[in-house]
C-alpha cells in the first residue's frame, strides 16, 4: 500500500468520513502483518500535525490508552519499539472516536484468522445494540463494547473477537464450533447462550453460561467446562480462575437496562456508571475507601437517584453534574 494512499485513507477517517467501507479498510490495514514501516511513517506524520491541536477529551483518551499499555503519559522513549509506536499513535489519531478498540487490535493481531473481510459492530457509551452474525447468531452488545467478525464464516470455526461485554445466542452447527475470543479468554460452543464480560480496563474477565455447554480457555493454558448457571471469573493480574454458580438474571440485567453490582468497590462502580449513563466521572480518590458494595438499580433509575442512594450506603460525599461530567468529592 503506497504512502500517499495510506495518508488519504487515514486522513479521511480522522476527518469523520465513517463510511462502512472506509472503516473496514482501516481495520484490515491495522491488523495486517506487513507494512510496519509505512504505518510508522504515515501515523507519525499525522501525529506531528495533530499533537498541537489536542483537546481535553483527546488528551484524556490518549492518557487512558497509555495507562492501559503501562506507559507513563507524556513520555515515549527513543528506543520504543516501532510496532508499539504506530499502535500508540493510532490510539490517538484513530482512537479519538474508537480508542477502546486498541486493546482489541493489539490482541486480535496475535490470533489466527481467516482472510475474510472483517466487520465491526460497536455500542457507544450509554447504548446497547442487538444484531445478527452471518450464521444467524444473535449478539447483544453492552455499552462501550466492540465485536469484530468475518463477513462469512468460511473456516473450520465461527470465530469472533470481543472487547467489552456481550451476550451470544448461538445458532447450532456441530460441524463448525462458535468461538468468542476476548483478551485473555476464549469461549467455544456449538449452540448455546452465554455472556462474556471483558472490558480492557477491568481486572476480571467473566464468562457466564445461560444455556447449553461451553469450553472456556484462559491464557491458552487453563481450560474449563461450564454448565448452565455457572460463571468463570479470570483474574488477569494473578492469572487465576474460579468457577461459581451465579444468578443469571443478575448477569443479564444490563440487557434490560438494569444495573446490578455485586461485591464491587467505588472505583468499579464508577466505571459501570460511566458506561451505563455515558457520563465522564472525575473522582477525588484521596479518601475513597476500598470497601465492597452490592447495588441493584432498575431501568428507569437516573444518575442522580443512583448517586443519592450511594451517598446513604457508601458514606457522605459531594457530587456535581455538569456538561456530561460528574465530579465526586469525599
Amino acid at each position: 500500500m503506497k504512502i500517499n494512499y495510506l495518508e488519504k485513507l487515514i486522513r479521511s477517517f480522522v476527518h469523520f468520513d465513517y463510511s462502512k467501507r472506509l472503516i473496514d479498510r482501516i481495520h484490515n490495514w491495522m491488523v495486517e502483518e506487513d507494512g510496519w514501516e509505512e504505518k510508522d511513517r504515515v501515523l507519525h506524520s499525522l501525529w506531528k500535525e495533530t499533537k498541537p491541536k489536542l483537546d481535553i477529551d483527546t488528551e484524556r483518551s490518549f492518557r487512558e490508552v497509555m495507562n492501559r499499555l503501562g506507559i507513563e503519559s507524556g513520555y515515549i522513549p527513543d528506543s520504543f519499539n516501532r510496532r508499539w509506536m504506530w499502535k500508540l499513535v493510532a490510539a490517538v489519531t484513530i482512537g479519538i472516536i474508537f480508542s477502546s478498540t486498541l486493546t482489541l487490535w493489539l490482541s486480535y493481531n496475535t490470533w489466527n484468522r481467516d482472510d475474510s473481510i472483517m466487520t465491526e459492530q460497536y455500542a457507544c457509551l450509554a447504548e446497547r445494540k442487538t444484531f445478527l452474525l452471518p450464521d444467524g447468531t444473535q449478539v447483544c452488545l453492552n455499552a462501550a463494547s466492540h465485536v469484530f467478525y468475518p463477513n462469512k464464516f468460511e473456516g473450520k470455526t465461527r470465530t469472533v473477537y470481543l472487547t467489552g461485554e456481550a451476550n451470544f445466542k448461538v445458532v447450532k452447527d456441530s460441524s463448525k464450533p462458535f468461538i468468542v475470543r476476548s483478551c485473555n479468554m476464549s469461549v467455544m460452543a456449538l449452540g448455546t447462550e452465554f455472556n462474556v464480560k471483558a472490558y480492557p480496563e477491568d481486572k476480571l474477565v467473566t464468562a457466564s453460561l445461560i444455556e447449553g455447554k461451553v469450553k472456556v480457555s484462559c491464557n491458552d493454558t487453563l481450560n474449563y467446562i461450564l454448565y448452565p448457571g455457572e460463571q468463570l471469573v479470570f483474574d488477569k493480574e494473578r492469572c487465576i480462575a474460579d468457577a461459581n454458580t451465579v444468578n443469571m438474571n443478575d448477569v443479564t440485567a444490563w440487557q434490560r437496562g438494569e444495573i446490578v453490582l455485586s461485591k464491587v468497590t467505588v472505583e468499579e462502580i464508577v466505571k459501570t456508571l460511566e458506561r451505563h449513563f455515558g457520563v465522564i466521572f472525575h473522582v477525588s480518590k484521596k479518601n475513597m475507601n476500598q470497601d465492597r458494595y452490592n447495588f441493584i438499580f432498575k431501568e428507569d433509575a437516573s444518575l442522580q437517584e443512583v448517586l443519592e442512594v450511594m451517598q446513604i450506603v457508601v458514606g457522605r460525599f459531594n457530587y456535581q453534574l455538569k456538561d456530561n461530567a460528574c465530579y465526586l468529592n469525599w
